[in-house]
């Protein structure tokens, strides 16, 4: 790694701070096992704890492939052999509601491919699924709902957006996917996770909420002018995230956008995976196993709905993760089989086997990174291989 071309690092992210387009960020590469460069802006320090929004996602896919591992979990299974509500599914089609002639498997919760939506305006199973959401949340808190499980089920009464199988659909199927996980361990994911990822990773401050004795540490959240430039978000954009209660259990744990986390710490997660799946010496997940999650998963039908969403032009997708294919597509000086994924409020990384490189990226703005800002990193860190 040509350290010296490294420091264009500094001019640009430089640049980002004197235009005030960032006022907080941390980043961190290493290289063959060693940490070759790592900086903190503005706002944030080393030991800023974030909202990973997303990039809690490959930390699900991981506890998902560890029952894989055991034989506890077939990717070829059906999601309502765990959760009932998810037998006799609706599917929005060109002609109405209809039942879905498809059972959604556990396959297709790890590669989006289910149809299960988020909430949002977008269509017919977004607008059902909002209406969906905002019931489980009021009845998680008058009691009527009392566990992931029971919020997992409750989303079946939304609309999907298209029959399981069929294509590409971003959505909330990893959350899905944690309530699978608590049915077949008979543990919360929180404490599944806590001792199958989290205590093995010495990921000693990854939570679905902030220790309320770290409150100072919490990166601070922003929001972006119609300029461009940055300012403090408001007590409503912190509601709109859920962020307004950081350090308090939150109503559900979100398995697709739910924790908090350090730099230091994921780091360590990137570490298991650069390494194969195992972490100073302790095997989390077989490299076998990693080496087919880290693969895509999506037909040519289904690449081409993953290739719409921002970012991910030239890349596959599969068990929860964005994978490289193609770098002329992505005009991207990277490698093949380079891995990762993003959160909605600017968190990003990527682990890559053959240069054997881990970059990440973390930051906190409503809105999610600057994407010119990404591709250049990327550039002058290949750049520097």
């Amino acid at each position: 790694m040509n350290i010296r071309k490294l420091s264009r690092l500094d001019t640009l992210l430089d640049k980002q701070k004197n235009e005030e387009k960032l006022f907080g960020a941390s980043l961190l590469i290493e290289h063959k096992g060693k940490k070759v460069y790592e900086t903190t802006i503005g706002t944030d320090r080393k030991d800023s704890i974030y909202k990973l929004f997303s990039m809690t996602k490959p930390i699900t896919g991981i506890a998902a492939m560890i029952l894989y591992e055991d034989g506890e979990l077939d990717l070829f299974g059906k999601v309502s052999d765990y959760l009932p509500a998810f037998k006799d599914m609706q599917v929005v089609t060109p002609h109405g509601i209809k039942k879905a002639e498809n059972d959604i498997t556990i396959r297709d919760l790890l590669n989006m491919t289910s149809g299960i939506s988020f909430d949002g305006d977008f269509g017919e199973a977004q607008r059902s699924m909002s209406r969906v959401y905002r019931e489980a949340r009021i009845q998680v808190g008058s009691g009527i709902l009392r566990s992931n499980i029971d919020v997992c089920n409750k989303l079946a009464e939304s609309y999907l957006a298209f029959e399981p199988g069929t294509s590409f659909g971003y959505g909330y199927s990893s959350e899905i996917l944690a309530g699978i996980i608590e049915k077949i361990t008979g543990m919360g994911f929180s404490e599944f996770l806590q001792k199958e990822v989290f205590t093995p990773l010495k990921m000693t401050d990854t939570a679905f909420y902030i220790n309320e004795n770290n409150s100072l540490r919490q990166a601070v959240l922003y929001r972006r002018t119609k300029d461009g430039t940055l300012v403090r978000a408001e007590e409503d954009i912190k509601q709109k995230l859920d962020m307004d209660k950081p350090f308090s259990a939150p109503w559900y744990e979100s398995a697709g956008k739910g924790l908090y986390s350090t730099m230091e710490d994921y780091t360590h997660f990137a570490e298991m995976l650069i390494n194969k799946g195992s972490y100073h010496g302790k095997e989390l997940i077989g490299h076998k196993t990693l080496e087919f999650m880290t693969s895509n998963q999506l037909n040519s039908h289904q690449l081409e709905a993953f290739n719409h969403m921002d970012n991910c032009t030239g890349y596959g997708y599969g068990n929860l993760f964005r994978v490289m294919m193609n770098p002329g597509a992505a005009g991207s000086n990277g490698s093949v089989g380079e891995f990762g994924w993003e959160g909605s409020c600017g968190t990003y990384f990527f682990v890559d086997p053959t240069e054997e490189l881990i970059l990440i990226y973390m930051q906190q703005v409503d809105g999610g990174y600057d994407s010119d800002l990404i591709r250049k990193i990327r550039q002058i860190v290949y750049g520097a291989c």
